[in-house]
């Protein structure tokens, strides 16, 4: 196998006391209890969900992402149910 680096965003659930992981290139999602923990539940998830696929069905779902990933805070017009 060989080694591949892709991006991951971490944040704090905020209903939870969980960790949510996103590997941005896979489009693949986990949590874990902790930061740490949360990146490896994520390798793991990623490297599962990889291995049941195809070359080219991996081709497919594999989003790159130039440089570094910038986060950014924006505000949106949303429901009323979602400002409490």
């Amino acid at each position: 196998m060989a080694q591949q680096k892709v991006h991951v965003v971490v944040f704090k659930d905020a209903e939870s006391d969980q960790w949510v992981a996103m590997c941005l290139e896979y489009d693949v999602v986990t949590q874990g209890d902790d930061e740490e923990h949360a990146k490896t539940m994520l390798k793991e998830a990623v490297e599962l969900h990889l291995g049941d696929m195809s070359n080219e069905d991996i081709e497919v779902l594999y989003q790159p992402v130039q440089g570094e990933p910038k986060l950014h805070l924006i505000s949106i017009d949303a429901p009323t149910l979602l400002h409490s």
